[in-house]
């Protein structure tokens, strides 16, 4: 509750009480007021307005109370409506402005604008057809500009934070705490060219406060991402990495860069995708699940993918950390290596036939 609406509040009870007491003193005796809840009863039906008009004061005090009530509670319910109206105004412009603490869970937020964004958003609410997916913007746009663009996708509940991306504060409006994961792109809020500018130090900064959340980052430099590895991050997708490769592919394999583009495109049918794979293909080939895509999706699977744990320093050595385990931690350290991670995704595109389908891995399909 407003500490706003405290003092009014409390002006309420008291003109209720007040009058309820004068009241049930001057008026006991008679037959319509037999107790003090009477008394409260009809205090608080005069001050409302309503005038029910069953519990009537016989004496003069009595009515003096009840012009009292009256009069008093014009002006208190007044001020109520008026400051309650208030604080939503206030709760509203401040949600427009991307100042107001964040309360969704399970979200993913999105640090820095670009011109990309667009076709990102568009992704995620294609993704989110059967369900209505968090998202939180986090950048230094102007919140006019922003604003337009929380319209736009009716499969997401799009949220909005002001703010430098790279600080707590900030992080923590956009309940980095309840979060499912982070993107962190190249901005350009603050200037007229995507930078890389403030990747690094956002990642150091949401892996500061939740080392378990994972945080994929977009680059344009690729000399960054060293760096970004280093900082823990989960994965890294640098600009125009493959197109050397595709422009290549139109001279030496006419049609690569085409079938890639559209496998790519999330407004065409086929595309790739990451699916469960059923239970009851666990422990059979690869040659069974392919066939079990194909009949029942008519989806071609071209390979596995699992989720790792990572490997902490602190796994690897001893619980009696003895002068080895200390000679072993001076080196990893020497090497940038203190954090030991091993975890992320472990991708097994086009295995053998015969490969045996584990627990936890999920279907790479196209379809």
């Amino acid at each position: 509750m407003s500490t706003r609406l405290v003092p009014v509040l409390t002006a309420l009870v008291v003109v209720v009480i007040a009058g309820a007491v004068i009241v049930y003193f001057a008026d006991w005796h008679h037959d319509n007021i037999n107790s003090f809840w009477d008394a409260v009863w009809y205090s608080v039906v005069t001050i409302t307005t309503v005038g029910y008009g069953d519990i009537v004061p016989r004496t003069v005090l009595g009515r003096l109370a009840g012009m009292f009530v009256m009069l008093a509670g014009i002006s208190v319910i007044s001020i109520l409506t008026a400051t309650i109206s208030s604080i939503f105004v206030e709760q509203r412009i401040m949600e427009n402005q991307g100042l107001r603490q964040v309360k969704l869970k399970g979200h993913t937020i999105i640090c820095g604008w670009n011109g990309r964004l667009d076709s990102l958003l568009e992704t995620l609410d294609n993704e989110a057809r059967d369900r209505r997916e968090g998202v939180v913007l986090v950048n230094e746009m102007s919140p006019e500009r922003m604003e337009e663009m929380l319209t736009g996708y009716s499969n997401l509940n799009l949220k909005y934070v002001y703010g430098d991306y790279t600080k707590e504060p900030t992080l923590t409006r956009a309940n980095l705490k309840e979060a499912r994961a982070v993107i962190i792109l190249p901005d350009m809020s603050l200037t007229s060219v995507p930078r890389d500018d403030k990747t690094l130090p956002a990642a150091l900064a949401v892996k500061s406060l939740r080392r378990d959340v994972k945080v994929y980052a977009h680059i344009i430099d690729r000399e960054n991402l060293t760096h970004l590895r280093r900082a823990g991050i989960d994965d890294v997708i640098v600009s125009d990495e493959h197109i050397g490769y595709l422009l290549a592919s139109q001279i030496t394999s006419p049609g690569i860069a085409q079938a890639v583009a559209a496998l790519l495109d999330a407004e065409k049918g086929t595309r790739l995708q990451r699916v469960n794979v059923p239970g009851e293909l666990v422990g059979k080939s690869f040659a069974d699940m392919q066939e079990y895509f194909k009949r029942q999706f008519n989806s071609i699977a071209i390979g596995l993918v699992t989720e790792e744990s990572a490997m902490r320093l602190s796994d690897v050595l001893s619980s009696d950390y003895s002068a080895i385990d200390s000679f072993i931690e001076r080196k990893f350290k020497a090497a940038g290596l203190e954090g030991l991670e091993k975890g992320g995704l472990r991708l097994n595109l086009n295995p053998p036939l015969d490969y045996i389908i584990r627990q936890k891995e999920d279907a790479i399909v196209i379809g």
